[in-house]
């Protein structure tokens, strides 16, 4: 199999471990999501139970508070019933009439400090309705997180499948455009035998000077696109020198090109070859 096509072999292979991977980071996203939405629910039901059991303790205590007021209004009432009573049989001893008065401003102190403890009670319970609200936002968020991860993680197996079918598509179109390059190689033998062409004067390598874009590895080898192609006459096969300053890295040989850039593959390594690398024509 020719050079070019091994590079379309292991450039699908990249691919669709890609978008797996991809699929496979988003599907442990998916169930981080619901460990998350887990641990928040649990947390809200401990909450819960803590607030109905708040609620119920301050509900009776609010009930006893209200028993208890009545009890003290009732007081209250049979005290003024009875001094009412013995002013009108037309008691005159001031020392009776003055303890049902003491007694009476003790049940009212009562009775305020019992309107003070129902109000706190009540500003209480507001606050544990508004932290039940809270929580419950926080519950829903989760939950609109988690089905949102769900969706993208079975867009990107979708994806996944779809660029799996894709690579198919190119090994068979690879294996015909081998083929068709082995019919070529042989055609052009044929003539080099019938009419004795010299091949290496065959698309001569012009003089021109480019810059390295990216290097990726795959597959235990070097891939380094430049940004010379078709518009620069670049053909598949030549070879440019590659240069940082003054410090010689190695050389590379062209495998495609398109209109306006190249890949290939290190020739000769003499150091690492990095974007932003100087090639020039093979001296």
């Amino acid at each position: 199999m020719s050079t070019i096509g091994k590079f379309f072999i292991v450039l699908n292979l990249a691919l669709a471990g890609l978008f797996v991977g991809s699929a496979a980071s988003l599907i442990n996203k998916s169930d981080s999501y619901r460990v998350q939405l887990e641990a928040k629910a649990s947390e809200m039901d401990v909450m819960k139970e803590e607030k109905d059991a708040k609620i119920s303790e301050m509900t009776s205590n609010l009930r006893q508070s209200q028993e208890e007021r009545n009890n003290l209004n009732h007081q209250n009432g049979q005290l003024g019933a009875n001094l009412d009573a013995e002013k009108g049989r037309g008691l005159t001893h001031k020392q009776k009439n003055d303890n049902l008065e003491g007694q009476l401003q003790s049940i009212e102190g009562k009775l305020n400090d019992l309107n003070q403890t129902n109000s706190d009670l009540n500003s209480e319970l507001g606050g544990l309705r508004r932290q039940f609200e809270s929580v419950r936002t926080e519950r829903d968020s989760a939950l609109d997180a988690r089905d949102a991860a769900v969706s993208t993680a079975k867009d990107a197996v979708e994806e996944a499948n779809l660029s799996t079918g894709e690579a198919s598509d190119l090994r068979l179109k690879l294996a015909r455009e081998t083929e068709r390059a082995n019919q070529t190689a042989a055609q052009l033998a044929t003539a080099v035998s019938l009419y004795s062409i010299d091949v290496t004067t065959i698309g001569a390598q012009p003089a021109m000077e480019g810059t390295v874009t990216s290097v990726s590895e795959a597959g235990g080898s070097t891939y380094v696109v430049i940004d010379l192609g078709k518009n620069d006459s670049v053909q598949p096969g030549y070879t440019y020198d590659v240069f940082n300053g003054s410090v010689y890295k190695g050389r590379i040989s062209v495998l495609t090109v398109n209109e306006s850039k190249s890949a290939a593959t290190v020739a000769m390594y003499n150091a690492p070859i990095a974007a932003g690398d100087r090639v020039v024509t093979r001296l």
